[in-house]
């Protein structure tokens, strides 16, 4: 049975993590690209041709170019909670890209999205919907703006993402285990997805291992891409403090060594598409005709 969704999140930190991250974000968001990369390939699969796009947590607007690129005549807008993010990406979208339509960046939460119903033929976002307060809430928000015989696609990190960081952080102590993400699983996401008026759900993932010459590289590169602790509720002291930076490294380079010498972290991708589905009308009861007199 999947675990329920509950607020971790505290929306105004996520806001200011990432807002203060947009300088060092594309240095340390290689991962980050290329499951953009892999999300984009899912859009192509689906051979769907909208001609309004919306982009959900941009951040510095890798997935919008791509969206824009692959979709020349389409109207592409992009939203992001922190407002530097947004502007990074507009600055970063010269004239000689080919846009056509409305263009449009705003600050946006994504689960009060700013838009009209059925406003739009595809919805995405990509490592954004696991920063937001209630993850289920975006889901039906995405759903909500997509119009009739549209597509909702998004990735979001899985429960398996940090999870040699998370064993030892509790090895430590269990509340230092706080200091990361609770990610949700693939049947999470899929009992959303199916409690929602949509068609042929579907939830894939990938699972990458990347290595670390210390601990220290590691929690550098989550900074840098302001994915910083301190964004989740009721959480126990700072990731960074020069003790537990310390009996952090003992505690990893102990049981996540590889024989080069390096520390692996895991972190799993998960994929998630619907398409739109209309409701449709169930009548009361049985409709008996009412014949005419003779």
């Amino acid at each position: 049975m999947s675990k329920p969704l509950t607020p971790h999140i505290n929306r105004s930190k996520v806001r200011r993590s990432f807002g203060s991250s947009v300088h060092t974000y594309d240095a340390h968001a290689v991962l980050q690209r290329e499951i953009a990369d892999r999300l984009l390939a899912h859009v192509q699969c689906a051979k769907i041709q909208p001609r309004r796009i919306l982009d959900i947590g941009c951040g510095t607007g890798y997935f919008t170019r791509l969206l824009v690129q692959q979709f020349k005549k389409s109207s592409v807008i992009a939203v992001d909670l922190a407002e530097t993010m947004v502007n990074h990406t507009r600055s970063h979208h010269p004239r000689r890209l080919p846009w056509h339509g409305k263009r449009l960046h705003c600050t946006a939460d994504g689960c009060s999205l700013p838009f009209a119903d059925a406003s739009f033929d595809l919805v995405t976002s990509n490592l954004a919907i696991q920063w937001v307060d209630q993850p289920d809430i975006m889901m039906s928000e995405m759903r909500r703006v997509l119009a009739p015989g549209g597509l909702m696609l998004f990735s979001t990190f899985g429960r398996r993402t940090l999870m040699e960081l998370r064993q030892s952080l509790a090895g430590i102590s269990q509340a230092h285990a706080g200091l990361v993400l609770p990610f949700p699983d693939v049947m999470t996401l899929g009992d959303i997805l199916h409690a929602l008026p949509v068609e042929i759900p579907v939830v894939d993932a990938d699972l990458f291992t990347l290595t670390y010459p210390d601990t220290m590289a590691l929690v550098r590169e989550l900074k840098g891409i302001g994915a910083s602790s301190s964004a989740i509720r009721n959480r126990p002291g700072g990731l960074y403090g020069r003790k537990l930076l310390r009996d952090l490294d003992t505690a990893y380079a102990s049981q996540h060594r590889m024989e080069d010498g390096k520390l692996r972290a895991t972190f799993e991708a998960l994929y998630a598409q619907a398409w739109y589905k209309e409701p449709t009308f169930q009548p009361a009861g049985e409709i008996i005709p009412i014949m005419p007199e003779a």
